[in-house]
């Protein structure tokens, strides 16, 4: 059913996955006003913010809130719920502007990152009227519900004979640079050297500068394939040409994340086979259906080690089994 009053959306633009949500909430809300979680920057500037060098992201973040607040303040009293997901540079006192305006408004927040990549989430959940992340450990630490990540809706099975026939690529991995990712590809793909034939990979840097500085600090970096290297995102519709033509699906987290990724969504949903570094998926799927890949040595886990963290963690009361499409997740967020 439409709302006959606005929404406020505040998120990363991480890939295409601020549009589907925007998308999503133009079917719910009469209207939906959507503004990045933190100013057009330079690579430097991002860097300044994400470290918070002599509280550069706290300058940044009351600066940014002023402008947003000034630029809905007029159609507040129309905006029934905000959605902030992540806030970098969203500061607390954004939520009292709001609420001093319409107290009525409803305001959500969501985390997709780990608390110690975004340390003003904590000030931001507690002004929320609701604040959820998909951090296990997060949710535990600071007392915030628990929502897993989504995939979106209009995902379907590849075309049978495509799905059923030997696959271009052994092994496919597609996402940004961060941690140990190269190091955890090169250790697993040269294994066996004829798999770096047999696999696609993309490593997505923001910029040039950046990819320059993780070069001369990463020697795994440094030998990576120049094909693995991109600045460009993958359109949506070739990386879904690519996955539907790979045996196993690598999603490498973070390693300061419990959270599941999108990747591991978007391949769950498809019931492609994945090989995660993250041992939290087994609790939402089959153990036998899923590989999960052992972080330094880029081994692979025996059933028996996937039993015995199963059995660990099954009793935790904030664990969930549930999968989300993007609107089912926006529902859970919203109830």
């Amino acid at each position: 059913m439409l709302d006959v009053k606005s929404a406020v959306l505040i998120c990363p633009a991480f890939f295409d996955y601020k549009t589907l949500i925007e998308k999503q909430l133009q079917k719910r809300f009469s209207s939906v006003f959507s503004f990045s979680d933190r100013p057009l920057c330079s690579s430097i500037a991002k860097a300044l913010i994400k470290y918070n060098v002599a509280n550069y992201n706290d300058f940044v973040s009351r600066r940014y809130s002023n402008d947003i607040f000034e630029e809905i303040k007029s159609i507040l009293k129309d905006v029934s719920t905000i959605i902030i997901i992540k806030g970098t540079c969203i500061s607390f006192s954004f939520i009292n502007m709001v609420k001093a305006v319409n107290p009525d408004v409803k305001v959500f927040v969501y985390n997709w990152d780990s608390i110690s990549n975004v340390k003003g989430f904590i000030s931001l959940a507690e002004k929320a009227d609701k604040a959820m992340s998909f951090d296990f450990s997060d949710c535990q630490d600071f007392n915030l519900q628990y929502l897993p990540l989504f995939y979106p809706d209009n995902y379907v099975q590849p075309n049978v004979t495509i799905a059923n026939c030997k696959k271009k690529y052994r092994y496919s991995f597609i996402g940004s640079y961060h941690g140990d990712r190269a190091e955890l590809l090169v250790k697993l793909l040269t294994k066996e050297g004829h798999l770096l034939n047999y696999s696609f990979v993309r490593i997505y840097f923001q910029s040039k500068i950046q990819f320059a500085v993780f070069f001369l600090k990463d020697p795994f970096l440094r030998r990576c394939p120049r094909e693995w290297i991109s600045f460009d995102i993958i359109h949506r519709d070739m990386m879904n040409d690519i996955l539907a033509d790979t045996d196993y699906i690598i999603d490498i987290h973070h390693q300061g994340q419990s959270g599941l990724t999108m990747r591991t969504w978007e391949t769950l949903s498809l019931d492609y086979n994945l090989l995660t570094t993250n041992p939290f998926v087994l609790l939402h799927q089959p153990i036998a259906s899923i590989e999960i890949l052992n972080r330094p040595d880029a081994s692979i886990w025996s059933n028996t080690d996937k039993q015995k963290f199963v059995e660990q963690v099954a009793s935790n009361s904030i664990v969930t089994t549930s999968s989300f499409s993007l609107s089912s997740w926006l529902d859970e967020l919203l109830k």
